[in-house]
């Protein structure tokens, strides 16, 4: 009987990327997924490949031929499976993420992580790979004292709008007067 040695556990909430990062540059994807929490959003590169894409699909983040493009950091969907389809994909190229960690704001129970992620060489089918993003992940800590990533975006949008939405001018009853209130509440 063998025992099993179980992934490393994050103590704080950066080690959670670093760990992730690490499981897949070294083909652990146990290892990766054990970062994430149950039911785990992630939006990683742009127009990535799923598993089932016919081998030659692009894997530089460009727009597939006849499929709209999605923005950068759109969800690609939520959940064990997706986020074990996502990470296969990544750790398929067989090649190393890097993360470098820029910003941590911590509390008791969340935590924001900013960074960016790099992929760059060559692909197994000889192919150059770069894929290279700023993002954020969402962190809780677990019972346990680990940290895990609840929602993880390998990319984000950098870029505004060329012409931004115009700010309407303030009306009577807004709560901070001379000032419009901008577009809906969220709730």
């Amino acid at each position: 009987m063998s025992d099993v040695i179980e992934p490393p556990a994050a103590r704080r909430p950066e080690e959670a990327l670093e760990l992730v990062s690490q499981a897949l540059s070294d083909g652990d994807l146990e290892a990766a997924l054990a970062q994430y929490e149950k039911g785990a959003l992630l939006a990683y590169w742009p127009c990535w490949p799923r598993g089932d894409d016919p081998p030659g699909t692009p894997r530089q983040g460009w727009p597939r031929g006849g499929e709209p493009q999605s923005p950068p950091g759109t969800p690609r969907g939520t959940g064990d499976s997706s986020v074990r389809e996502a990470l296969t994909s990544v750790m398929a190229l067989r090649l190393p993420l890097y993360v470098r960690i820029a910003t941590v704001l911590e509390t008791a129970e969340l935590a924001l992580v900013i960074c960016e992620r790099r992929i760059a060489g060559t692909g197994p089918d000889d192919e150059q790979v770069t894929l290279i993003g700023h993002g954020c992940a969402v962190l809780r800590p677990q019972p346990d004292g680990a940290w895990r990533i609840a929602a993880d975006a390998w990319r984000v949008a950098t870029e505004l709008p060329l012409d931004p939405p115009e700010i309407p001018p303030g009306t009577e009853g807004d709560p901070v007067p001379r000032e419009g209130r901008g577009g809906q509440p969220h709730h």
